[in-house]
């Protein structure tokens, strides 16, 4: 397969951008893609960013942001469309992809292939790739860690140390709960120094790479040492993170099967099914070779060891928590792709050790790739389905809260009132709902420069009569001065659009 690794990766690439890139503005902003979005056009039009303990997670996202802005000549928060914000983490989706050969000496080509193509073509990678959060990022930096790690430790490099170091780094300064990474990584690393009785750690690389770390992390959140309360507030952070992740001041709490579902089978209310089963039943079958031994030659038996630990306590340590939302199931899905993508090779490795015959061992790995073929078609149709027709369906399980796709025939209809209007998109508009039914209205009222916002009916001013009110659907306004419309915000919520009389008549005579 040497000789075909390039055009092998290449095809895998291909299939990773078939599921990432195509049609990225169609799905409606989650209200969470939304906030991220607004935080980044304060970056962009004020060029200042202060980090926010206040679950908005680290600066990453935002400062790699900037360069997609300036590639297509966005200036402001108004001029950027949803393609600006979700091409960041489609290009980090795709980079995972890319630099999963990193451990190709340590894992082999078979396994390095397998898992790059899984993790091209499973539901969640791809479903996340084209969300405006940090889960594609912080999947990207935690591989490049354990990459990093494992190429320094192997040949002593210490610019593999620095790569590991910045990665450890970056994985904090885009998400804050990067530490439960970190403590799955510890409890890794000790358990297979207790299994292998060793206790030699190259102490120099590893303080060289801690301290790249701890530099890059507090230049991101000290936003390059102009807001030196950013790192003290970053560590101050996780008293709320702590206070969340036992069930405390949130509506995110699930049980302790939450995640297994996700990765066996999963299907709501007549919904189709959804699995990442291919890659947990594979991955579950990869440990049972690394505890065997039964493992390839060129699979190093440490490296396979240290990411069956550190898969095994990532998932038992998001499965204990009580916060738990689907994002955070990439983490440890992608370690048990590669864990399957171990067990691809093992399995090819038993067969060729059991049969002598050359040319029948090629057709039993024929007839085992064919076999594999079936299963990962289906996933692929799966993940194209995931992306694309059920993108913001509620019975898809990696949709969350999501804007409903009606939400679009509200903003459709904002446009075809200042299309009517005298003031066109100067027009005066009152949004009146509570802050869970106000976001992503925020995004898509950004061209709207006479916007105002409240919580509270009665706190809203009367001198000026507006054209337009987004309102919940309990608000009642006068019938003959407005037209109410309601349209879904989300699968159980609803907003209310009072029209003002004359704008509509305005728009009827357009109609006719």
């Amino acid at each position: 397969m040497n000789k075909w690794f390039p055009l092998v990766m290449l095809l895998i690439l291909l299939a990773g951008m078939a599921l990432r890139i195509p049609r990225l503005a169609e799905r409606p902003l989650h209200h969470d893609e939304a906030n991220q979005a607004y935080r980044f056009g304060l970056l962009l039009e004020d060029g200042v960013y202060e980090y926010d303990a206040d679950d908005h997670h680290g600066p990453t996202l935002y400062y790699l942001t900037l360069p997609v802005s300036w590639i297509t000549g966005v200036k402001t928060f108004a001029d950027s469309v949803e393609g600006t914000y979700r091409s960041v983490p489609v290009v980090f989706g795709l980079l995972l992809i890319l630099a999963i050969p990193l451990l190709r000496c340590g894992l082999g080509t078979t396994s390095v292939c397998t898992a790059a193509l899984f993790t091209a073509i499973s539901p969640g990678m791809a479903y996340y790739s084209r969300f405006y959060i940090q889960e594609s990022l912080l999947v990207f930096f935690t591989f490049m860690a354990i990459a990093g790690g494992w190429r320094s430790i192997q040949i002593g490099s210490r610019f593999w140390a620095i790569v590991a170091g910045l990665s450890i780094g970056l994985m904090f300064a885009t998400k804050e709960t990067a530490i439960i990474a970190y403590a799955a990584m510890f409890g890794a690393a000790l358990l297979c120094a207790l299994v292998a009785h060793t206790t030699h750690f190259p102490l120099k690389n590893m303080a060289l790479g801690l301290i790249f770390a701890l530099l890059i992390a507090f230049l991101l959140f000290s936003s390059f040492m102009t807001n030196m309360n950013g790192p003290v507030d970053a560590v101050l952070a996780f008293k709320g993170y702590f206070a969340r992740g036992t069930g405390m001041d949130t509506d995110h709490v699930h049980p302790w099967n939450f995640y297994l579902r996700m990765l066996t089978r999963y299907q709501f209310d007549g919904g189709p099914r959804w699995s990442e089963g291919l890659f947990f039943g594979l991955g579950l079958l990869g440990c049972i070779a690394i505890l065997r031994k039964k493992l390839p030659p060129e699979i190093d038996l440490g490296l396979a060891r240290f990411i069956m630990f550190y898969t095994i306590l990532l998932t038992l340590a998001y499965s204990v928590i009580s916060y738990k939302t689907p994002w955070c199931i990439l983490s440890f899905l992608h370690g048990w792709i590669l864990l399957a993508g171990i067990a691809v090779a093992s399995i090819l490795n038993c067969c060729a050790d059991k049969i002598t015959i050359p040319s029948a061992v090629r057709s039993v790995k024929i007839v085992l790739f064919l076999l594999l073929g079936w299963p990962v078609y289906k996933t692929y149709r799966l993940a194209e389905n995931t992306v694309f027709r059920y993108a913001a369906d509620y019975r898809n399980p990696y949709v969350y809260a999501h804007t409903a796709p009606d939400f679009k025939n509200l903003i459709r209809r904002i446009d075809e009132m200042a299309a009517v209007s005298p003031e066109g998109k100067e027009m005066y508009v009152q949004v009146i709902a509570a802050p869970d039914s106000t976001w992503p209205l925020p995004f898509y009222l950004r061209r709207f420069p006479n916007v105002g916002y409240w919580t509270d009916a009665t706190e809203v001013p009367g001198e000026i009569k507006p054209s337009l009110v987004i309102a919940g659907p309990d608000f009642e306004s006068d019938p003959e001065e407005f037209l109410t419309e309601f349209y879904s915000l989300r699968q159980d919520t609803l907003l209310s659009l009072h029209i003002d009389r004359t704008l509509w008549d305005a728009f009827i005579e357009t109609r006719k």
